[in-house]
């Protein structure tokens, strides 16, 4: 059974107080929570949020130092809402972290590609590539300017910064995979997270390039351990709360065919 062996610390819920909230935009914000249990976090890992009278969500931090954990937070459904109504000095709970994380210790050039809101991810990822030292490109696609979400946040971290929008309203006008295309090859590592489209697409490039490449999916979570199996990749047998939520392109390529 998946449990055996499970850290059962993760599968209480602990708390913690709101300090801050930055409004990115109409339908996404981020809140700076002052943790009261520190737990060993990765970046890419998730935690399961719990609203009292609501549901849990599965949200991959964008931010954790040990002490003070920074979510985003994307207005979708009832849960979301709620979250987006609470106010600084509101205890939150959740359970976790969960899942596999992105895997940063290797050596190497890293490619940083975020889309939409699964920018969150990333700039966490971000954030723990430049304690290594490491050097790192920051690409993040949206449809429009307005909502780009921490394209100032990864400059400040000194990384090569690029955006992308669809429209081009700001940086680059396009796909943000188009141009992930032009520069792929100067690159050892890439780390994705965003639409199922775009990883999709990313995955085929780094097939096609021999770049190895870690990919971040979404999916309806449940239980966060493996049970429940509502977060089944594909109908490959993989969950994306067991399994990932990130898979690197060899498990990904032996499941999906190579795309």
């Amino acid at each position: 059974m998946y449990l055996t062996g499970y850290d059962i610390s993760i599968l209480r819920f602990t708390w913690g107080v709101i300090e801050d909230i930055l409004n990115h935009s109409k339908s996404i914000k981020s809140f700076n929570i002052r943790v009261r249990e520190p737990r060993d976090l990765d970046p890419g890992q998730f935690i399961m949020l719990w609203i009292p009278g609501l549901e849990e969500v599965p949200l991959s931090p964008s931010y954790y130092d040990g002490s003070l954990m920074r979510i985003t937070v994307m207005k979708r459904g009832p849960t979301t809402e709620a979250i987006h109504r609470l106010r600084i000095g509101d205890r939150v709970f959740y359970r976790g972290p969960f899942g596999n994380g992105f895997k940063v210790s290797n050596k190497g050039r890293y490619l940083l590609v975020g889309g939409g809101y699964g920018a969150s991810p990333i700039i966490y990822t971000a954030h723990k590539i430049r304690e290594y030292g490491y050097e790192a490109m920051y690409v993040e696609g949206v449809k429009t300017e307005s909502d780009a979400l921490f394209i100032d946040e990864a400059k400040s971290l000194g990384l090569d910064t690029i955006l992308v929008t669809e429209d081009g309203s700001s940086g680059i006008k396009g796909l943000v995979t188009d141009y992930i295309e032009e520069v792929i090859n100067e690159y050892d590592y890439l780390l994705g997270c965003g639409p199922e489209g775009m990883l999709l697409k990313l995955l085929e490039l780094c097939n096609r390039y021999g770049v190895e490449c870690q990919l971040s999916f979404e999916a309806i979570v449940k239980c966060g351990v493996g049970i429940c199996g509502s977060c089944e990749l594909y109908n490959t047998g993989l969950l994306v709360c067991r399994d990932g939520p990130v898979f690197d392109s060899r498990i990904l390529s032996r499941y999906l065919g190579g795309v």
